[in-house]
């Protein structure tokens, strides 16, 4: 397998699989970092993608898990598609920032050009240039911060789960205009310079916030004001003109009503305690976000060089018997909510 080059599937080294940035012989240029619970059979499909969107670094957490998540991503660690720290959540921590600050810590994360925090729901879709990350940092030029509104995907057709890719069988979209729509997620150069990092955006930054340059969606560039803590700016954006107009990040928060309900059972990775005060993923979440508007295909641009890097993953013994696993048990939880 020859070389890939900066903008292609995966920036992957001559035998396929070693990651530039593992080494750390030299900085990446583009990091991807998530914080995941019991996300198992959906791990192949999103690390495969962001390989694909050219991600040279991708860097996992996982957190108590039950389903086999932790071992199918030592498993991908083992093979070279990941880097995986094991994270055991204290009393009291966020499950998702302990995971972040875990990374920063073993991982050196910060050794990047740009960084960026998606859940295992949450796919990159770029829409200029090749579709690659590197061809949207490009157009950013200058800005420390390109800001990208989420594009919300209902679960239907599908009633229930089964194995496989969700990207090309979740076709339908939330309206434009849904407030759900209104999330952003955020790549940020250079993070080094700030001191935490958070699932929407990184905060803290150690200089004058208002010289931090962001780029949204549309391709507008503006300061921050200062004064305003960055994850209020960041964490959510208007809709009004093209926000999905350069790229957006496609989210998959209601699949099917069996795995929803395991979503509530894992509880929120964003708060410390899950509780009646905390909870998020309710019966009325689950219908405000599951009502289709119209399709998006434009995902379906990566689905066969997704599908061919996903064939050459599972052909590594351990990753492919750790992904059995994770199916089998996930199966099993899965079919106390079978409609």
């Amino acid at each position: 397998m020859a070389k890939a080059g900066p903008n292609q599937p995966g920036n992957l080294d001559p035998v396929g699989r070693r990651c530039y940035g593992c080494g750390m012989s030299q900085p990446a240029h583009h990091t991807l970092i998530s914080s995941m619970k019991d996300e198992g059979p959906f791990i192949l499909e999103w690390v495969a993608h962001h390989r694909v969107l050219g991600f040279d670094r991708i860097c996992v957490a996982s957190n108590d898990c039950r389903d086999g998540t932790d071992r199918l991503l030592a498993a991908l660690a083992a093979a070279g598609y990941v880097e995986h720290v094991a994270n055991v959540v204290a009393a009291g921590q966020i499950p998702q920032h302990a995971g972040y600050e875990a990374m920063r810590a073993q991982l050196r994360i910060d050794d990047t050009e740009w960084l960026m925090m998606l859940d295992a729901d949450e796919f990159l879709n770029v829409h200029v240039g090749g579709h690659r990350v590197g061809d949207l940092t490009a157009v950013a030029g200058d800005a420390d911060i390109v800001a990208l509104h989420a594009m919300c995907f209902t679960g239907g057709p599908e009633v229930n789960w089964q194995p496989g890719p969700i990207c090309p069988i979740s076709p339908w979209r939330l309206a434009l205009d849904h407030k759900a729509n209104k999330a952003r997620k955020s790549l940020t150069r250079n993070p080094a310079r700030f001191k935490g990092i958070h699932n929407h955006s990184l905060v803290g930054f150690k200089g004058m916030t208002d010289k931090l340059q962001v780029m949204g969606g549309d391709g507008v560039q503006y300061n921050l004001t200062k004064g305003v803590p960055i994850w209020q700016q960041l964490r959510q954006g208007p809709l009004d003109g093209q926000p999905h107009l350069l790229a957006q990040y496609n989210h998959y928060a209601v699949k099917t009503w069996d795995t929803f309900n395991l979503r509530r059972e894992r509880g929120r990775g964003a708060v410390a305690v899950t509780d009646e005060s905390t909870a998020r993923h309710t019966e009325a979440y689950f219908m405000d976000r599951n009502m289709a508007e119209a399709q998006d295909l434009s995902i379906g641009r990566y689905a066969a060089e997704v599908a061919a890097l996903m064939g050459e993953m599972v052909q590594d013994v351990g990753v492919r018997r750790c992904q059995a696993e994770c199916d089998a048990v996930y199966g099993e939880l899965a079919a106390r909510y079978r409609i």
